[in-house]
């Protein structure tokens, strides 16, 4: 357990590491090839226990440098995470995912979890319907990082409860461009969703909303 310079988190939680996604701009795998570190899944139980070090109610990402719904993390792995999770219901799990189509497979209780999908291409805009799940406290897009202008509609949004907006760092292979983040911010105004720019993205103004204001603006219609 770890505190993070990750904006939208207060701690980083990681009792899986490791993914075989083989993302070319992945931040994690680069890291734990720097230091020589095994990056295949792998499951570390005794990091269970960190969450009772936790006692001020916090935002805790949740495998960071995993994917907890993928396809090859081992289901008891997940389950355990998740019921570990449940047991300390005071803190604000956000879990990340590329894979939300397996979600559905398995009855995991997540009713203390953040749900979010990443989404950086066109062609990954059909996995959004997948965290539109009643169950999350919370569901939410990663646009990071964002790799082109994304044909995204009022549709994509329904359900939806928050927003980030990330660029990709440490390299020069793509640039992001103001429009591509012109268009998602339009939209989730539009739409009355919470945005959260990343400072990377170094935009015009500062935008860095939590999902308590959607709360808020439901609150006063």
């Amino acid at each position: 357990m770890n505190k993070t310079k990750i904006e939208w988190t207060n701690y980083s939680w990681n009792p899986i590491t490791g993914c075989l996604h083989n993302c070319w701009y992945c931040y994690a795998k680069k890291l734990f090839t720097r230091f020589h570190k095994n990056f295949k899944p792998t499951f570390h139980p005794e990091r269970l226990k960190e969450l009772e070090k936790i006692k001020k109610p916090s935002k805790i990402f949740v495998c960071s440098v995993a994917d907890i719904f993928a396809e090859w993390t081992n289901q008891e792995w997940t389950k355990q995470v998740i019921d570990t999770i449940n047991k300390y219901p005071q803190h604000e799990y956000q879990l990340l995912t590329k894979q939300p189509n397996n979600i559905l497979k398995y009855n995991y209780n997540l009713r203390n979890c953040w749900i979010g999908v990443t989404i950086s291409t066109n062609s990954e805009i059909w996995k959004i319907s997948f965290i539109k799940i009643k169950s999350a406290k919370i569901r939410f897009i990663s646009f990071e990082p964002l790799l082109e202008n994304l044909n995204l509609t009022d549709k994509d949004f329904v359900g939806i409860d928050w927003i980030i907006i990330g660029k990709l760092t440490s390299s020069k292979k793509i640039k992001l461009q103001n429009e591509w983040v012109e268009n998602i911010i339009n939209l989730a105004r539009k739409n009355k969703i919470p945005i959260f720019v990343k400072n990377n993205v170094k935009w015009k103004e500062k935008i860095q909303e939590f999902p308590e204001l959607k709360q808020k603006i439901k609150e006063e219609k």
